[in-house]
């Protein structure tokens, strides 16, 4: 990836980054100038002071419908979290969690990497690693077990700062 544009193929790594992009490395201001540089023609990018929302198409009226990719800010407005949603468009984020599993994919199967723990809200799985830590959600945007129905697929993934 050139330093200056977003990797829509980059693996994805818990914990660390998203599309090239590594968490706490970037400022607001630095995303929004790397966003600047790019085909703003494919895009539309939405400025919620605290986040940035990268949308697949520039028609406002359908936006809803076609966000690709959310980067959420801290207090600082560091760059703090990353999500990638599900579109089935053809500019959707196509990298994977480790090179193996990606949006579209069986959620179960990220349990490869360790331990699916199901939110409180029940809406994400978290994974846990042998450190206990997590780096990353994965969800399918029901509220439904891995038990109640183990074939649901990936519909949004996003890496955060690792937490214990």
């Amino acid at each position: 990836m050139h330093k200056n544009e977003i990797d829509w193929y980059a693996d994805i790594i818990p914990g660390e980054s998203i599309a090239g992009l590594e968490i706490s490395k970037y400022s607001h201001q630095d995303i929004k100038a790397l966003l600047k540089k790019s085909d703003k023609n494919n895009f539309h990018i939405r400025d919620n002071s605290d986040s940035l929302d990268i949308y697949s198409s520039d028609n406002v009226d359908a936006i809803d419908t076609n966000l690709l990719m959310r980067l959420s800010f801290n207090e600082q407005m560091i760059l703090n979290s990353i999500m990638v949603y599900i579109t089935r468009k053809p500019n959707q984020y196509q990298g994977k969690i480790y090179g193996k599993y990606g949006l579209g994919d069986k959620l179960r199967h990220v349990s490869e990497f360790g331990v699916l723990e199901r939110s409180i809200t029940g809406e994400e799985f978290f994974l846990i690693n042998d450190d206990n830590r997590c780096g990353l959600d994965v969800a399918n945007g029901l509220d439904v077990s891995l038990e109640e129905d183990p074939d649901q697929n990936i519909a949004i993934i996003r890496v955060h700062e690792f937490f214990k």
